[in-house]
């Protein structure tokens, strides 16, 4: 899956080496910022990243909702493809496929570049704790782990939940990031924040709909 992120083999060439190590945060910022036109849809990240595995299409997917940006209904755009791409890493596809409807969803250029700058730094800090090829890739007990928290955190993210995005958008960033760099210890931790942002987003919810029925008289 993202083994090809994470890991390096013996006999590669030291060159090929270091292009397999370019940070996430490195390769997306710079594609952003060489990207020609205005827009960039889903299908266009899928086209230029699909190789690079599931993880770093669901990082560029969910950084937008974890940085503020100017963009409305931003939640469900890109919500929407983490949760076919959860599915597809549960049923065992081993690269990303997405429907057209989704694949021609898009985001302006510039918007896009503005989150990734400002999360470049703590993403940065992030990714020089990893310690890449500690998780074996792939993995079918892995995977569906990973899909089956990201599918979940992935549909708490496309509702329209008060204040939900934040804590299921930090989780799917953080499970991208171990996938990624084939992080055994970020895939632990990962999972825990994957539970956390469920119970948040549950809780959240629980409190919406106890408030309206008080009003209504129902409590």
């Amino acid at each position: 899956m993202d083994q090809h992120d994470g890991t390096t083999q013996g006999a590669q060439s030291p060159g090929t080496r270091r292009r397999e190590r370019k940070r996430a945060s490195d390769l997306l910022l710079d594609l952003c910022r060489a990207w020609p036109a205005e827009r960039i849809t889903i299908g266009d990240l899928l086209a230029a990243l699909g190789d690079r595995g599931y993880g770093l299409l669901m990082l560029v997917l969910a950084l937008p909702n974890l940085i503020p940006a100017p963009i409305p209904g931003l939640s469900g755009v890109l919500g929407t493809p983490i949760i076919v791409l959860s599915v597809m890493m549960l049923v065992g596809y081993p690269q990303p496929v997405l429907p057209r409807l989704i694949r021609e969803r898009g985001i302006p250029r510039a918007a896009l570049e503005a989150v990734l700058i400002r999360a470049k730094p703590w993403l940065s800090r992030l990714e020089a704790y990893a310690r890449p090829g500690t998780l074996p890739l792939p993995n079918r007990t892995v995977e569906v782990v990973a899909a089956l928290l990201l599918g979940i955190n992935a549909i708490l993210l496309a509702l329209p939940i008060p204040f939900g995005n934040p804590a299921p958008a930090l989780a799917i960033v953080v499970m991208s990031v171990a996938l990624i760099e084939a992080d055994r210890r970020f895939f632990l931790v990962s999972v825990v924040i994957l539970l956390v942002a469920i119970a948040i987003d549950v809780a959240i919810v629980l409190a919406i709909v106890g408030l309206g029925a008080r009003l209504l008289g129902y409590a």
